[in-house]
């Protein structure tokens, strides 16, 4: 299935949105990264070897839970978005943070603090209707054997439903769109040889940074 885009959320956990000390938007910030920044495992235990962005010194994993849809839509209904979404995983939204916040205090578009190689990591697909009760079932992120991030989506603020009904509303979704639907509390930076394991139920995979 193609790729027209990834839309990521931001500010979708009421606990992570509290940890970056900037104001809670009333509606979830989006923002779009291009399919040739995507990195995806092959296969669920998969160990992943990518290099490290070196240009930055606060580089920033985040996990998440991503949708991919199956249909395109426009001013989508609830219903509509429901019936939308295909397959779910976890990923990593890789954020350049030192270079996001400059660019917040200089007032200008964040996009190459989002936007670079391997910038969004992907598990392999599950079927929506195999895993129907993700909304419940914890997921993790650990970095270097350590717990830093735990959460279920049931904790967002704006449910991947309403999500595609919000987004649809600014602009088309296609089939094969990724939805990052955003991160919880405990995102922390790291450095070259860091290895990061994500978990949710029996699915995991790992990433390591060289």
């Amino acid at each position: 299935m193609s790729i027209d885009k990834i839309v990521c959320v931001g500010k979708n956990y009421l606990d992570h949105a509290k940890e970056l000390g900037e104001a809670i938007p009333e509606k979830p910030v989006l923002f779009l990264k291009p399919s040739s920044v995507l990195k995806q495992a092959s296969s669920w235990d998969e160990h992943i070897y990518l290099d490290f962005p070196s240009e930055d010194n606060a580089v920033q994993p985040e996990c998440e839970i991503v949708l991919r849809i199956a249909c395109d839509g426009y001013k989508m209904t609830h219903e509509e978005a429901s019936n939308a979404i295909s397959d779910i995983t976890l990923g990593l939204d890789m954020t350049l943070r030192a270079r996001q916040s400059e660019l917040k205090k200089q007032g200008h578009p964040w996009t190459t603090a989002k936007v670079f190689k391997n910038a969004a990591v992907l598990g392999p697909w599950i079927s929506y209707h195999q895993f129907n009760h993700y909304l419940n079932t914890e997921f993790q992120l650990l970095i270097n054997g350590t717990l830093k991030q735990c959460a279920k989506g049931a904790d967002m603020m704006m449910w991947p439903e309403d999500l595609l009904v919000y987004i649809s509303h600014f602009f088309p979704l296609k089939s094969g769109d990724i939805i990052y639907t955003g991160t919880p509390a405990g995102v922390t930076s790291i450095s070259k040889g860091t290895t990061a394991e994500l978990h949710w139920d029996h699915y995991s995979y790992s990433v390591t940074w060289e």
